[in-house]
């Protein structure tokens, strides 16, 4: 794959293969006659700006180097660039009006993906804004206004199929606004059989001497199966027109919403069209198309206008389903896409119809877990093969997500690009490794692969950033960079291996210890008077390896094979098998807080914590069992979860909080319980849950 950017700043003169200055390409003409496509998908990004083009793509994508043409409107790409729409304009300048002609076509290529763009222009020549004619193409989240300026009437997406069957042509997601031709679906020839045109989730809002969506191929062909689905046409001489169907593979239109149309569907001839499951407010509703039991004709269309905003009872998604509204699950999954046009399930069993679902854009209906910015984990410089887990807060993300882009930087250095690469949550680590971790469980965590070089010793830190993705504002994780406490190991040997003449000041707990082998090896024991102090020392390695104190000893304690055993008492004297000091705390979300932990009612989510000592240093779970317990303000247990380590040498793990819990709004404890053998089990917490009505 090869990966190319232009930005209005850029220069022609550069490689093209770079987001910078220095590197980018200035035009997008420049862009579709010089790219070179490799094997894989290739990316063409545009940074945020006006573009006052009119450009025709002349490099060929085929099946095996496919090209996606990406506005960047967040700008998550390009540094040094406030995020903003992506322009593509007809006009000179912003006060002056377009002249007319095709600002984007792909000029009958194939395997082609045309997303995130703004095209003004003017129609009245006859050509359309922007033109898709090859299989396989795509055409994403592009906001479309043209005028009629007089002339020949044009329209603003004219999709051309070639005159084949199976060409997967998908217009999806756009906006469209003029005074002419909303969306035209043609032929190039006069030949019959063409199929494999869908259009789904977008929203048309047409002059009314004009018309939505114009099926219209060459004359004398019959062109079939158009498929319109889940979309909103408003304000049409026709919402959808469709000339000379096919009476076999018929055109569908269905899950859509008809608003103050002259007709609402209209087939130039009979039996050619079918529908079903629409919503159609026009003066006529079908003409030579047959009507559905399912299809309702109403006043009513159940669509937030920005009424909820208005008379201050909700802040709705524009477009979306209106609370209460039969459209909630009206429409037929059949045909229908996964999701409504911001990527989001919709509300019913079934698809609503129109373009968009019932979403609120203001309030949580979901944990939200503490701001990402404040994470931060340890690990010892040096490292190699690491891999941490982040929350995006959406599910479904892979290492080719458009806008998806991962990046690092050390303390006060430039940030590095970290080029993510596909894996799966069992895979082995590899530097950009990027995979979910459990789309059902632990929704919106994904793993991220560091690479080696980002933990190199040299530094104190080093942060993460994850952005860019459509449906998540992204992550952002510190790694400190330190080796943190030692091991038992590493604390006996830094104490018990040291130099005595390491530890030679006056006072001091090693000089104390010390002392008599430092200054006398005439004795096992020596008397010291220091300002009228007395003090006893004793010379550990002298009673060692003294032959008659370790016959004093012998006579003392006597050993039985498996216990040291009194002399004198005869009694086992057996050493602790686990000694622990408290207490435990259990803070959340693993930033090293105790606030409680706070979800609606109905809540089904992953929640990370931490184990720590009193002093907030987290306990090793490497190898050990943990637990989440939940009780209620009763005292009785509600639920038990098994944690899974997230960071075990910093005592982080998570656990997937249940409905068992949440359903039942209160106040709650939550407790972790590490067990590491039958004799080694510490309780940690509690930590405050509630669980509030919604």
């Amino acid at each position: 794959m090869a990966t190319y950017y232009v930005r209005n700043d850029g220069n022609n003169a550069n490689t093209g293969t770079g987001s910078a200055t220095t590197q980018a390409w200035q035009t997008i003409a420049y862009a579709f006659a010089n790219m070179t496509l490799t094997t894989g998908t290739n990316y063409l990004y545009i940074a945020p700006g006006v573009y006052r083009e009119s450009v025709t793509l002349t490099v060929t994508p085929t099946a095996s180097n496919t090209l996606v043409i990406s506005g960047d409107p967040t700008a998550s790409q390009f540094s040094g660039i406030s995020p903003g729409q992506v322009r593509i304009t007809g006009a000179t300048t912003d006060s002056s009006a377009s002249a007319n002609g095709t600002r984007i076509n792909t000029n009958s290529k194939p395997y082609v993906t045309l997303q995130d763009l703004v095209i003004e222009g003017a129609s009245g020549s006859g050509l359309p804004l922007i033109q898709i004619s090859g299989t396989d193409s795509v055409v994403n989240r592009l906001i479309g206004f043209a005028k009629n300026t007089g002339g020949a009437i044009s329209e603003v997406i004219k999709v051309v199929a070639p005159n084949t069957t199976g060409n997967n042509i998908v217009v999806k997601n756009c906006i469209v606004v003029t005074n002419s031709i909303g969306i035209t679906c043609t032929t190039p020839t006069a030949t019959s059989g063409v199929s494999g045109i869908t259009i789904q989730n977008c929203r048309l809002l047409i002059g009314s001497t004009a018309t939505c969506f114009y099926i219209t191929p060459q004359s004398g062909t019959t062109m079939s199966s158009v498929l319109i689905t889940n979309s909103f046409i408003h304000g049409a001489a026709n919402g959808v027109y469709a000339e000379r169907g096919n009476t076999t593979n018929k055109h569908t239109i269905q899950n859509c919403i008809f608003s103050c149309c002259t007709t609402g569907i209209n087939a130039f001839a009979p039996n050619t069209t079918v529908q079903s499951n629409n919503i159609i407010y026009a003066g006529n509703e079908l003409i030579n198309v047959p009507t559905d039991a399912t299809t309702v004709y109403s006043d009513f269309l159940g669509v937030d206008f920005g009424q909820t905003l208005l008379q201050s009872f909700g802040n709705l998604a524009p477009f979306g389903t209106i609370p209460g509204s039969r459209n909630t699950a009206f429409g037929t999954s059949s045909n229908a896409p996964a999701t409504d046009a911001y990527a989001i399930t919709w509300t019913g069993l079934t698809p609503d119809v129109g373009a968009v679902t019932y979403r609120s854009l203001t309030g949580a209906s979901f944990y939200t877990p503490t701001e990402r910015n404040a994470s931060t984990i340890t690990i010892a410089p040096g490292s190699t093969s690491q891999s941490i887990e982040i929350y995006l807060g959406a599910t479904g993300l892979t290492a080719s997500t458009i806008g998806l882009s991962a990046r690092y930087n050390r303390t006060r250095t430039a940030s590095v690009s970290i080029p993510l690469v596909a894996r799966t949550i069992a895979q082995a680590w590899t530097a950009g490794g990027f995979a979910e971790v459990d789309a059902t469980n632990m929704p919106g965590v994904y793993r991220l692969d560091l690479p080696d070089a980002a933990l190199a010793a040299g530094a104190d830190d080093v942060t993460i950033v994850v952005r860019g993705a459509s449906g998540t504002n992204g992550a952002v994780m510190t790694v400190k960079l330190s080796s943190g406490g030692l091991t038992s190991a590493q604390t006996a040997s830094a104490v018990w291996g040291a130099l005595t003449n390491d530890h030679t000041t006056h006072g001091t707990f090693g000089w104390n210890v010390l002392r008599a082998d430092q200054d006398s090896k005439e004795g096992l024991v020596t008397l010291h008077q220091s300002g009228g102090v007395s003090r006893v020392d004793a010379d550990i390695h002298a009673i060692v390896n003294d032959t008659d104190a370790a016959t004093e000893l012998k006579g003392a304690l006597l050993h039985n094979g498996t216990d040291y055993i009194s002399a004198e008492l005869l009694s086992p004297v057996s050493a602790a098998t686990s000694v622990h000091i408290g207490p435990y705390q259990l803070l959340a979300d693993g930033l090293g807080a105790d606030q409680p932990l706070d979800v609606n009612v109905g809540t089904a989510t992953s929640i990370d914590v931490q184990v720590t000592d009193a002093n907030g240093t987290g306990i090793d779970i490497t190898g050990a069992t943990v637990s989440a317990k939940v009780y209620n303000s009763g005292g009785t247990l509600v639920a038990t979860y098994n944690g899974t380590a997230t960071y075990a040498d910093n005592g982080r793990l998570s656990f997937g909080l249940t409905t068992t819990v949440t359903n039942t709004s209160g106040t709650y404890t939550v407790t972790v319980t590490r067990t590491t053998g039958a004799s080694d089990t510490q309780v940690f917490g509690p930590l405050k849950l509630y669980v509030r009505p919604v």
